[in-house]
C-alpha cells in the first residue's frame, strides 16, 4: 500500500532564519501597502464563495486565480482549504490519500513555498492529516497508517504555533488534536495559548475562553476552573443562554457531589443557584436540581 505522502516543508524546514523574522516584522509593522499588494479582488470572490459553503465554486474560481497570479500564497491557501472541505468530515485512517486530499495537501505546501511563514497554510495539513487519526478512546491497536499522520499533523500544528504563537485558532486546533489523541497536558497549554491569544479582541475571545472552559470541564475535578472560564466568556459575549447553560450543568454537578458527601448547606446554596441560572427550567438537569433541593429543604425542616 502507497505511504501517506509527506508535506514537503516537512522535510526541509527547520528553525526560524533571521531572515524570516525580519520579514516577520516587516508583516506585522509596515502599513498593508508597503509590506505588499492587497488581496485581489477575484481572491475576495473566491473566499466570499468558500465562506458561504460553495467549495466546488471556489475551487474553480481559485484554479483559475493562481494560473494568472501563482505567486499569491492565500490564493493556494483557500485552495487547499476548498479542496479539504470537498475531501470530507473523516477518511479511513487505512487508505491512501484521496485525490482532494492530494490536491489539497499540494496546494497548502506551495503556499508554505510561497511564504514559509504561512500559519495558517501549516494549520491546513494539521487539519487534513488530524482526519485521519482515530480518538484515543476509539482507538485499539494503531496502525502505521494512523501513527504516520499523526506524527504529521503534530508536526505541522507545532509549525503553525512556531511561526505565529499568537495565532489563537492555530493554537486551538492544536489543542483539540491534542486532546484527541490523549496529550492532555499539551492540550490544556494550548487552550491556555489559544485564551491568551484571543484576550485583545472582544469578537473572537469568548470563543476560545469557552474551549478551554469546556476541556477543563472534560477533566475530574476541574469544575470550579471550567466555570471561571465560561464565565468569563459569558462577561466578555452577554448573556448567552448556551453558556449560562453549560455553567448551570457545572454548578449542578458540583452541588450533587456536596449532597452525596453530606455537606448539605454548600448543596444547597450551589443547587440554587444552578437552577437559578438554567435558561430552561423544564430541562432535564434543571428538573433533577429541582428534585435534589427539594430533598434538602426536607432534610432542614426535620
Amino acid at each position: 500500500m502507497q505511504r501517506l505522502g509527506a508535506p514537503v516543508w516537512l522535510l526541509a524546514i527547520g528553525f526560524l532564519s533571521a531572515c524570516d523574522q525580519i520579514e516577520d516584522l516587516r508583516e506585522r509593522f509596515l502599513p498593508r501597502d508597503e509590506a505588499g499588494p492587497s488581496v485581489s479582488s477575484e481572491l475576495a470572490a473566491a473566499i466570499d464563495l468558500y465562506e458561504a459553503g460553495e467549495m466546488r465554486a471556489a475551487a474553480d474560481e481559485l484554479e483559475t486565480l493562481v494560473v494568472v497570479e501563482p505567486s499569491e500564497p492565500d490564493a493556494f491557501y483557500y485552495l487547499g482549504r476548498c479542496y479539504l472541505g470537498l475531501a470530507g468530515d473523516e477518511a479511513d485512517p487505512a487508505s491512501e490519500l484521496t485525490p482532494e486530499e492530494r490536491q489539497s495537501l499540494n496546494a497548502f505546501n506551495t503556499a508554505l513555498t510561497l511564504n514559509p511563514r504561512h500559519a495558517e497554510a501549516a494549520m491546513g495539513i494539521g487539519d487534513l492529516y488530524a482526519r485521519r487519526v482515530p480518538a484515543e478512546r476509539r482507538r485499539r491497536r494503531r496502525s502505521e497508517q494512523e501513527q504516520e499522520a499523526e506524527s504529521f499533523a503534530l508536526e505541522a500544528y507545532q509549525r503553525a504555533v512556531t511561526i505565529d504563537p499568537k495565532q489563537a485558532e492555530a493554537q486551538r486546533r492544536f489543542a483539540a488534536f491534542l486532546e484527541r489523541v490523549g496529550q492532555v497536558e499539551l492540550a490544556e497549554a494550548a487552550h491556555k495559548a489559544a485564551a491568551a491569544a484571543a484576550q485583545g479582541n472582544p469578537d473572537i475571545a469568548p470563543e476560545y475562553y469557552a474551549a478551554y472552559g469546556r476541556f477543563l470541564a472534560s477533566q475530574p475535578d476541574r469544575a470550579e476552573e471550567a466555570i471561571n472560564q465560561l464565565e468569563l466568556a459569558q462577561m466578555v459575549r452577554g448573556d448567552d443562554p448556551q453558556l449560562r447553560q453549560e455553567i448551570a450543568e457545572l454548578y449542578s454537578g458540583i452541588g450533587h457531589q456536596y449532597f452525596e458527601e453530606q455537606r448539605y448547606s454548600l448543596a444547597e446554596q450551589t443547587l440554587t443557584k444552578a437552577y437559578q441560572m438554567f435558561p430552561d427550567k423544564s430541562y432535564p438537569a434543571a428538573q433533577e436540581t429541582s428534585s435534589t433541593l427539594n430533598q434538602l429543604r426536607a432534610i432542614r425542616g426535620r
